[in-house]
């Protein structure tokens, strides 16, 4: 699909769901967010072109609409409350993944709610069109106004990874393709139903040096825990070993996770958390409490012994290590 049919077929898709607000189920499309103004940017990106490589970065969903009379399904990047919301999330994944290394692009866009996750609205295929069609629209903005011709690195955490996993499918091109050092899309799925249709786009990592490939996992502590949202990928690398098979990664593997403690204020970082290995294209943590990220209130969505909202920072310095290789890789092939 090519950008013109992209910005098309959007336009289409918000003018039919703008017809469909009845009762409990709410489709009121916000405005759509301008990506010259820098408002609807993390850092403003004409600050960001000093660094040799780039990291684009799209958040996850970040949580429920404050309205329980009519739970809007898509948010409203307009709000200032709304951007708000997502701003530890992205200065988190700045400060640890780019730092001084990477020029860091992270627009704000209008994502789905976790309303729309946990209440299975109808027309959910179009409404995921929105946050699809914003991430596009500021992926194309990027490239013409600030890449200038830079390799880059996608990376996003569970949405933000669905929608970048769009993204490749239809709406970069292949130069911009050929730029792509590497797409981190952690937390989320890719079937071999989208393998076969998009074989030159979708390629899983194979090892911790590939480029031009897709870095994905889901992490769990037992295969009872997979998310239904989240049941049918065929692709998993363990980014303590950087193998695709069932090999286990020892704790002494696991450089650390990296997290932000409140009473600190700091960015706590602990090394050797787990050992895990892969087993049906799941991440198995064989030392991690699922405790500590169980949430009661989205227990059919994320049941116990699930990691998902631990996935973006569970192996951190691992990660981070293994975009410094990629890019090396890339920079000197």
């Amino acid at each position: 699909m090519n950008l013109k049919t992209h910005y098309l077929f959007p336009l289409l898709t918000l003018l039919f769901l703008a017809c469909h607000s009845t009762g409990k189920e709410n489709y009121l499309i916000p405005p759509e967010p301008d990506y010259h103004n820098p408002i609807y940017w993390f850092l403003n990106p004409e600050e960001q072109t000093s660094r040799a490589v780039d990291i684009f970065y799209v958040y996850p969903t970040l949580g429920f609409s404050s309205d329980s009379e009519a739970p809007a399904f898509l948010v409203d990047i307009t709000r200032q409350e709304s951007r708000d919301a997502a701003f530890s999330n992205q200065r988190f994944n700045h400060e640890v993944y780019a730092g001084d290394e990477y020029n860091f692009f992270a627009p704000f866009y209008r994502q789905r709610t976790m309303n729309a996750l946990t209440e299975g609205p109808e027309n959910e295929e179009q409404i995921m069109q929105v946050p699809v069609s914003d991430i596009a629209a500021a992926f194309h903005h990027y490239m013409t106004h600030y890449n200038r011709g830079r390799p880059f690195i996608l990376l996003g955490h569970s949405q933000g990874s669905a929608v970048l996993l769009e993204l490749l499918k239809n709406y970069m091109n292949q130069e911009q393709y050929e730029q792509m050092i590497a797409a981190y899309l952690i937390g989320w799925q890719i079937t071999g139903e989208e393998l076969e249709e998009f074989p030159d786009r979708l390629i899983p990592a194979r090892g911790s040096g590939d480029t031009g490939v897709i870095i994905m996992y889901n992490s769990l502590t037992t295969l009872d825990a997979k998310s239904p949202r989240i049941d049918r990928s065929v692709v998993c690398i363990n980014p303590l070993n950087w193998k695709t098979d069932s090999t286990m990664a020892t704790r002494e593997e696991h450089l650390g996770i990296v997290r932000f403690n409140r009473e600190t204020r700091q960015y706590d970082t602990i090394p050797h958390f787990t050992g895990a290995y892969i087993q049906d294209n799941y991440l198995i943590c064989i030392d991690v409490d699922p405790a500590g990220v169980f949430n009661e209130e989205l227990k059919d969505l994320f049941p116990y012994g699930n990691l998902h909202f631990m996935d973006s920072w569970l192996y951190a310095l691992n990660l981070k290590v293994n975009m410094a290789e990629r890019v090396e890789v890339f920079l000197t092939r």
